[in-house]
Parts: C-alpha cells; structure tokens; sequence
C-alpha cells in the first residue's frame, strides 16, 4: 500500500506540474493569437490546377505558378506527412516571379485521391514523383532542382532509386528540408500523436456546436484542448518561438489529411531505408534541418552526411521541423542558389554549410 500511495503521489504531483505548465502556456498565447495579417492567408491562394495520373491509376493533384518562360527554371516541392502542396506557401509568394514552381499533393493528402490499391508504399510516393517530373514539367527547360520536406524528402529518394533514368536526365539539384534516408517508429510517433490530438479538437468543437452554450463544461473543455493542442504542435513540429500563424496553419494541414492516410503511412514510414540511394546518389544534394527538430532530429541529417560524403547539410539554430514555414527565408535563399548551382557552371554567391 505504501508504494501504491508512493507512486499515486507521484503521478500527481507530475500531472500537477503538467497541468500548471500548459496553463501557464494557454496565458502566454493568449494575447499572442491576437495576429494581424498581411497579404494573403497562408495557403489561400491557387496556381494553374491540374490532375495527372500516377502509375497505380492514383490522381495526383498539381499546382504550377510563375512566368510561362522558356528560360524560367523549374522546382518542384514535395510536401511531408500530412501536408499538402498548400504548406509552401512562402516559397510561392517570393519565388512565383522568377522561376515556374510545380506543387502537388502527395497521394491521399490534399485533393489527391488515396492509392487505387488502398495500400501506401514508399514505392508509390516516388512513383507519383516521378509521375509529376514526367507529366507535369517542361522537359525543354533544363535540369530542374526537387525540394522535399521530412516525407517529401524521402520520396525524392524513392523515386531517384525507382525512375534513376528519369532522375539522373531531369532533376539537377536537389534540396531536403527537415528528412531522412532511414526513420524509425519513434520520430513518425510523433506525427500521429499531433494528428490524434488535432482530431479530438475537431470533434470536441463538432459537439460544442450541437450543445452551443447550454453545457459550459463542453465548452471550457474545448478551450483548453484548443489551447493544448496548439501547444502540442508548436512543441512537436515547431520551435518555441514559432509565429502562432506557423502553428495554426500546421495544426489546420494536419486536420485536413485522412486520419486513414496518416495511420497507414506510419508503417510505411517507419521501415523506410533509403541509405543505399543517397549512397550512390550523384546529384548536387543539400540537407537542411532545424536544431531543435524533434522529428528528425539534427542526427538524421548528420548520418545522411555520413552516408554520402557530398552531400551538403546546413544546420538552422533555433528551428523546429516546419523549416519551409518557420525559416523561409533561409530555406528560400538556398533554394534560390542551388537554382543558381544548376544552371550556372560558377555560382556567385556562397552559402556557409556546415559538413559533418
């Protein structure tokens, strides 16, 4: 009895500390969320639409912006796990006007449809890819770089290792934010848990909206799992000081992904082992990735380094996973010059990397 009593002390004491901590975060947002807005919401705008079809019949959904120039490089994003196409939201505002960017969602994520076969693989991912590289770019305008972010990443392995031919003649360069070459279960734990949580939010505000202001208690309840959930994201996804509009927009991309999709990628995921790609990888490669990613965390970038001793990585101090939202800036100005890299035989400016 006396350990029983130990150990229930224990538990209470630690939710105690728990629940005093995410109170004191739920009053530290408060005013924080108080946001103005400048230019367009985030992901609220749309490119020239177009579906394609992937080799297993899957509908693809893509989006294209910028000049209709024969001389405009290309890029071509590949969103993460439970994204869309609508997370590159600020590489399309500062880059639309100087080269044509090709987004898409990745099967079962966005307007896509799931796979025909019902079973995701990595295989598929990067046939898609390759379907996107195939159908949807101009072969006429050069080599064009791929920019993959945490399973877009992955999947532009994928398909460097299923399409090689197509690979090695189109894609010149390529830039990995916040990825792997080899996951485990524990990091994409960690994209489910987001999900799971974001899911209870949505159906606590479905019953909120029945029982509107009769039941206070469903209410408050909503407020803190509102409040919680926002927490959870920030901390799982994004760094501390994260804009709250960042959080916000990845909790809602997150919500708008199939739960099916995000359970039955999980698997996939976990067993994916892309080493032997990126080792026999010859393309122009830059890894980068936050320092307080908890997802995948600085480590996997530093193995992929090990792994294939060209490959580039550059660190971001004080960034979480959500690199293309949270340091755009950077991320843009690296994408601008591994552009610069590809077509043009001696690039002016240098980008400071740190190889390990």
């Amino acid at each position: 009895m006396a350990d029983r009593g130990r150990r229930a002390l224990t538990a209470a004491t630690t939710a105690a500390g728990v629940a005093a901590g995410y109170f004191g975060e739920r009053e530290a947002f408060r005013g924080r969320m108080q946001i103005v807005r400048h230019g367009p919401e985030l992901g609220d705008f749309a490119g020239e639409s177009r579906e394609i079809e992937a080799p297993d019949a899957t509908r693809i959904f893509v989006e294209t912006y910028g000049p209709d120039d024969p001389d405009a490089p290309q890029v071509v994003f590949v969103h993460g796990y439970t994204m869309s196409g609508r997370c590159w939201h600020e590489q399309v505002v500062a880059l639309r006007h100087r080269y044509r960017l090709i987004t898409y969602d990745q099967p079962g994520h966005g307007r896509s449809s799931p796979p025909r076969s019902g079973t995701f693989t990595i295989e598929l991912l990067g046939d898609a890819l390759g379907a996107v590289i195939e159908q949807a770019t101009d072969h006429t305008r050069g080599p064009l770089v791929v920019v993959g972010h945490s399973m877009g990443g992955m999947t532009a392995l994928a398909c460097a290792r299923r399409h090689g031919d197509l690979f090695r003649a189109r894609v010149g360069g390529l830039v990995l934010l916040s990825t792997t070459a080899k996951s485990g279960a524990e990091d994409v734990a960690m994209g489910l848990g987001v999900q799971l949580l974001a899911r209870a939010e949505r159906a606590i505000t479905a019953v909120a909206g029945v029982l509107g202001e009769r039941v206070r208690e469903v209410a408050r309840i909503y407020r803190a799992s509102s409040d919680l959930s926002f927490v959870l994201v920030r901390a799982v996804a994004l760094c501390r000081g994260a804009d709250p509009r960042y959080v916000d927009f990845t909790e809602q991309l997150v919500l708008d992904t199939d739960l099916r999709t995000a359970s039955q990628l999980l698997p996939v995921l976990a067993r994916m082992d892309e080493d032997h790609t990126l080792a026999t990888l010859d393309v122009p490669t830059l890894v980068v990735v936050g320092a307080r990613d908890r997802m995948t965390p600085v480590d996997h970038a530093r193995h992929m380094a090990e792994v294939n001793p060209d490959v580039d990585v550059v660190e971001l101090p004080g960034i979480g996973h959500m690199t293309p939202l949270e340091a755009h800036h950077v991320v843009n100005a690296l994408v601008v010059h591994m552009v610069g890299a590809v077509h043009s035989p001696a690039p002016s400016a240098e980008v400071a990397t740190s190889r390990t």
